[in-house]
C-alpha cells in the first residue's frame, strides 16, 4: 500500500504527467529512492503546488499570466509569463502568503503569453534535453524535471554539484536552448543561476 502511495505521489509530482513512469521506470524509481523529502513532504510539496495553481485561475490572472511552481520543501519556484510587472508581482505575493510556503524565487518573466508556436517549440526542446539527459550514464537514476519557456530551459531536481554541472553542460549544448537556469537542490541549499549556451 504504502508503495502505490509513494508512486501515486510521484506520478502527482511529475509535470509531466504518469507516462514519464513508464517510459523511464528506473530513474523515477531511483529519484523515490534518492528524494530526501518525507512521504509526507513530498505531499504536502504536491498541495502547494495544486493551490498554486488554483491562485493562477482567479481573477484577475487568467489571460494576464501562465505560471507553473514548481516545489521543494516548502521552497517554491514560480516559472512563466506576467504581461505587466504589477501582476507578476502581486502573483508572487499571494503565493508568498499561502500556509506552508517558506521562500519564493519568482522566475516569471514579464512578456506576452507565449503563442502555440513557440510553445510547440519549448516541447520539443524540453523533449530532446530530457532524452539527452536520461542517456547521460553518470546522470543514471538522477530524476531532473526540464521545464522550457521560449527557449530558457529550467532544470530542477536533487542532485550533487558534479550532476548539476553535467546536466548544464548537455543542455546548454542543445539546439533551441537560449539560456538554461540551474534550480537544483543541492546539499539543503536551493541555487539558482542564469547560464549562456
Amino acid at each position: 500500500m504504502f508503495k502505490r502511495w509513494v508512486l501515486v505521489s510521484a506520478c502527482i509530482m511529475s509535470l509531466s504527467g504518469c507516462a514519464g513512469l513508464f517510459v523511464a521506470g528506473a530513474a523515477t524509481t531511483a529519484a523515490i529512492v534518492t528524494d530526501t523529502r518525507s512521504a509526507e513532504q513530498i505531499w504536502q510539496d504536491s498541495q502547494l503546488e495544486f493551490e498554486v495553481a488554483g491562485i493562477s485561475n482567479k481573477k484577475p490572472y487568467p489571460g494576464n499570466l501562465k505560471a507553473t511552481a514548481t516545489v521543494f520543501n516548502g521552497k517554491v519556484i514560480l516559472i512563466g509569463q506576467a504581461v505587466t510587472e504589477d501582476i507578476r508581482h502581486e502573483f508572487a505575493s499571494k503565493v508568498r502568503e499561502v500556509k506552508g510556503v517558506s521562500s519564493v524565487s519568482n522566475q516569471l518573466r514579464v512578456k506576452p503569453l507565449l503563442e502555440l508556436s513557440t510553445i510547440s517549440q519549448d516541447s520539443w526542446v524540453t523533449t530532446k534535453v530530457k532524452s539527452s539527459l536520461l542517456t547521460d550514464s553518470s546522470l543514471n537514476g538522477v530524476k531532473i524535471k526540464v521545464i522550457t519557456e521560449d527557449g530558457e530551459v529550467f532544470l530542477l531536481g536533487y542532485v550533487t554539484p558534479e550532476q548539476a554541472d553535467t546536466a548544464v553542460e548537455i543542455t546548454r549544448n542543445i539546439s533551441g536552448v537560449k539560456q538554461v537556469i540551474k534550480a537544483f537542490e543541492i546539499n539543503h541549499t536551493a541555487q539558482a543561476e542564469a547560464i549562456e549556451p
